[in-house]
């Protein structure tokens, strides 16, 4: 094979390279080396991951999707990803039903899509799961410079910090974000969700991806900090909250089975990547040179 197709997609800004490979047939342990080469922007087509489109294990499933973030780790889920992968495999006709069941590496996740007239997805709302909650508004000590911070841990099919702060001004969120996301404290790495308290039913996030950096948005972080904020009383069950982004809105709901979130996801275009010259690109430090600023 010398050359890829792929599908760029996105969901609240939070973008994606979506590969059939059912058709590439790449193999398991080239798949990180090829996301962090192909997510690389500015020299290469740039997103803050990689989503395969699988056969399942079994045939509980419909179909299944593998989710490598930019710096080549393999993610367990992916909120935003879920949403673009069911759009993409609905509108082909890949799954026939409005309800699908997705393997990943977090288990089961069951996203419903909603169509207009033409068959169109126009929303996605997708059955986040049960939290597993490690810390509770814990303090917890960051490093020397940083000091004591209050934070909740907890494990959403992949796992999340949450920090509720008073406002973003004097945050430097890549910083502070890295600074938790590689403690020691979580041996594989942690997300880390930055939460402002607007409203009963409206909150800010900005999520600081594992292995990605700062995003425009994140599906997971949005959910899990919903999660957190009831957790601690701000928040009741079967109250929908409105998560306000970077990229768009996403809108959380807490139910007695668990959480959903429903947000939109749109393909930005199809397209085809030369292996051999991806491969023979001189991309300096490709593992960690992120750079979604330049969006």
């Amino acid at each position: 094979m010398t050359e890829l197709k792929f599908t760029k997609m996105q969901g609240c800004g939070n973008d994606f390279i979506l590969i059939d490979d059912r058709e590439a047939g790449i193999p398991e342990q080239k798949k990180g080396e090829l996301a962090g080469l192909i997510c690389q922007r500015g020299f290469s087509v740039g997103a803050d991951g990689v989503l395969f489109l699988c056969i399942p294990t079994t045939s509980s499933y419909d179909v299944r999707m593998q989710v490598f973030n930019a710096d080549g780790s393999e993610a367990e889920m992916c909120g935003n990803g879920m949403r673009c992968f069911a759009k993409y495999v609905y509108e082909r006709g890949l799954v026939r039903s409005s309800r699908m069941k997705v393997e990943t590496l977090a288990g089961l996740i069951v996203p419903e899509v909603e169509v207009d007239e033409k068959g169109a997805v126009t929303s996605i709302r997708v059955f986040m799961g049960v939290p597993e909650f490690n810390k509770v508004e814990q303090m917890f000590f960051v490093n020397d410079k940083m000091g004591e911070i209050k934070l909740t841990a907890l494990s959403l099919g992949n796992p999340h910090a949450v920090v509720i702060v008073d406002s973003f001004d004097e945050l430097d969120v890549d910083r502070v974000g890295k600074a938790i996301e590689s403690h020691k404290a979580f041996p594989n790495k942690t997300n880390v969700d930055f939460v402002v308290r607007n409203a009963k039913r409206e909150i800010n996030v900005r999520t600081y991806e594992r292995g990605v950096g700062e995003t425009l948005s994140c599906g997971t972080g949005s959910t899990a900090s919903v999660l957190t904020l009831n957790k601690l009383g701000y928040v009741n069950l079967n109250e929908p909250v409105i998560v306000h982004t970077k990229g768009g809105d996403l809108v959380v709901e807490l139910k007695e089975e668990g959480a959903y979130c429903t947000g939109p996801a749109e393909e930005v275009y199809e397209g085809v990547v030369k292996l051999r010259e991806l491969y023979r690109a001189k991309i300096p430090n490709h593992k960690h040179q992120i750079s979604n600023k330049s969006q």
